[in-house]
């Protein structure tokens, strides 16, 4: 069996040949509409990105219609062809592995609070 090589165009791949520095060029969509191209670390984590994000953000039009930063989370389609919703924000960027360095800011749909109490209520086998 031959050796297991890795794509040198994997912007996720440790050994990656794209941007030495170790940023990656990130497209955002905010729920304005707004598009923003960032460059950011590879290997920040979901809430540093989001704050450098809101700090470019303010540049932008439109920016007063946003709610606050916690109000949101970003979602993108991952390498298996998922949607999915980045609730966890301590997950680094090369952890995620979005199919294209594209990451959409969509509102959250509770309390994260909420939702934790909801999965415990599901471990200890309350209905």
């Amino acid at each position: 069996m031959p050796p297991a090589v890795t794509d040198i165009l994997d912007i996720w791949a440790v050994d990656s040949q794209i941007g030495a520095d170790g940023s990656i060029s990130v497209d955002f969509l905010l729920p304005t509409g707004i598009y923003i191209n960032l460059d950011v670390p590879r290997d920040a984590t979901i809430s540093h990105i989001k704050q450098l994000l809101w700090k470019q953000a303010h540049a932008y039009p439109l920016f007063h219609l946003l709610m606050e930063i916690d109000s949101y989370m970003f979602s993108c389609v991952n390498q298996t062809a998922v949607h999915e919703e980045l609730e966890d924000e301590t997950r680094r960027l090369c952890d995620v592995r979005p199919f294209l360095p594209v990451l959409k800011l969509v509102t959250r749909n509770c309390d994260p609070g909420e939702k934790l109490d909801s999965k415990i209520g599901v471990l200890i086998g309350k209905g």
